[in-house]
């Protein structure tokens, strides 16, 4: 899976945007010439934000609660979207309605096989795209073509609405169970 996320790295062109990308894999950002800017958030206490434009190289020491990822970045800017699920899966109802609104092209997420891969499936199968997956021992890479994605606004809120009842009725039905 890391020699495949390599791959993906060093083909990526334009604005991207890296959601809690693994720290072995920025080196290959830096060496990728066709980026014009890039971003790593994180809510690690390490947490930074970096960015690289051709002309000149910045580094903001910033980091960012996922939570409000449209404030800092417009509809749309972000060509492709990497994302490490294993890091944010407790931002499961922010983070899928975000890619979808900020991203114009394609979203890379990865994660191990503890995330339950059908559920992300399901989720990304409301906003009409196009998805593929690689599987691999340690986990899984999808690709999700966003070309063609719509969202809506109040659609998200129902969306939103659901997902909520949704969790409040998984965590009564485990306190149930045990």
């Amino acid at each position: 899976m890391f020699k495949s996320l390599e791959e993906i790295i060093k083909k990526v062109e334009g604005n991207v945007l890296v959601l809690c990308l693994d720290d072995k894999l920025i080196d290959k950002f830096n060496k990728n010439n066709k980026v014009n800017l890039y971003a790593i958030y994180s809510n690690k206490s390490s947490g930074k934000v970096f960015s690289k434009n051709k002309k000149k190289p910045t580094n903001k020491g910033k980091s960012i609660n996922i939570k409000r990822l449209r404030k800092y970045i417009n509809k749309n800017s972000v060509d492709y979207l990497i994302c490490n699920m294993d890091e944010i899966k407790e931002y499961y109802k922010y983070i899928i309605k975000d890619t979808i609104y900020l991203n114009n092209n394609t979203i890379y997420i990865y994660a191990s096989n503890d995330i339950d891969k059908d559920f992300i499936i399901d989720k990304y199968n409301r906003y009409n795209v196009e998805i593929t997956c690689n599987d691999y021992k340690s986990g899984y890479i999808l690709t999700i073509d966003n070309k063609n994605g719509k969202n809506n606004y109040f659609k998200d809120i129902l969306y939103f609405i659901k997902d909520t009842f949704y969790n409040i009725a998984e965590v009564i039905g485990n306190i149930m169970v045990s």
